[in-house]
């Protein structure tokens, strides 16, 4: 159900969910507890670049008002870019909206673009 936050079990199994995931420049750390208190996050590509990227992983990702639509049977995501000047991206939030297989979308996604991740609901670097 959307706006409401399910448990990791509950994303597992598919059951229907809402979260997020905050994509951004991070150091190559365990946890974010080791997150130098002075690291200032960069810019993680242009939106141009960053869109065939993440289309190479979800190739029926649509454009829609400045976001990204990744959905299907088993995948329900949107992805929405937070610019840091007209061309380049500070960071992505991706909405997970459902979906059996979105969990494992999110991973191919993150891979793809080379970047780190947190669970906005865990507070813990994402683990696909």
């Amino acid at each position: 159900m959307h706006g409401e936050t399910r448990s990791e079990n509950d994303r597992e199994l598919g059951r229907p969910m809402s979260w997020e995931i905050l994509v951004q420049d991070l150091p190559n750390v365990a946890n974010l507890e080791d997150v130098p208190n002075d690291f200032r996050p960069g810019s993680i590509g242009t939106r141009t670049e960053l869109i065939a990227r993440i289309k190479k992983v979800a190739p029926s990702a649509e454009e829609q008002d400045g976001w990204l639509f990744v959905q299907n049977a088993e995948v329900d995501l949107s992805i929405q870019f937070h610019m840091e000047d007209p061309q380049l991206v500070r960071y992505l939030m991706i909405h997970v909206h459902g979906g059996a297989n979105s969990k494992a979308r999110v991973a191919g996604i993150i891979e793809k673009l080379g970047l780190r991740a947190v669970d906005v609901d865990t507070g813990e670097l994402f683990k696909g």
